[in-house]
């Protein structure tokens, strides 16, 4: 599948359908956002309609009700968005980005050997 652009909004509304067991109703979906956001019923309702448009998202029709769940798989955007992230900031080095983050004091030592664990297979020890 190509890159899906999600905006943060409609990210929003991916990790409640990803997190799901099973398709979910506009109004299933509302009650899960934060209580922190002021989410009105026409915004989720419009972003669950520019998800659809965009191939993100699909439903079925249950009685009055549409029942909404995610097409994009989670791990399949998390990866493309990594890469676009790599891409455009570090010219697609993750060497280039963890030079970065201990050069900005964001990576520890520890954090270092853990990723050398993982990269030559030892990461169970």
């Amino acid at each position: 599948m190509a890159r899906q652009t999600v905006t943060e909004s409609e990210y929003e509304v991916m990790k409640i359908l990803w997190e799901a067991d099973a398709p979910l109703s506009l109004g299933e979906i509302l009650k899960s956002l934060s209580s922190d956001n002021k989410w009105t019923r026409n915004t989720v309702g419009t972003l669950l309609v520019r998800l659809c448009e965009k191939g993100v998202v699909s439903y079925e029709r249950k009685g009055k009700s549409n029942l909404y769940y995610a097409v994009l798989d989670k791990k399949d955007y998390s990866m493309s968005e990594t890469k676009s992230f790599l891409s455009k900031l570090y010219n697609g080095s993750v060497g280039n980005l963890v030079a970065s983050l201990f050069e900005s004091r964001e990576i520890s030592h520890d954090e270092i050997e853990n990723l050398r664990k993982i990269i030559d297979g030892k990461d169970d020890e």
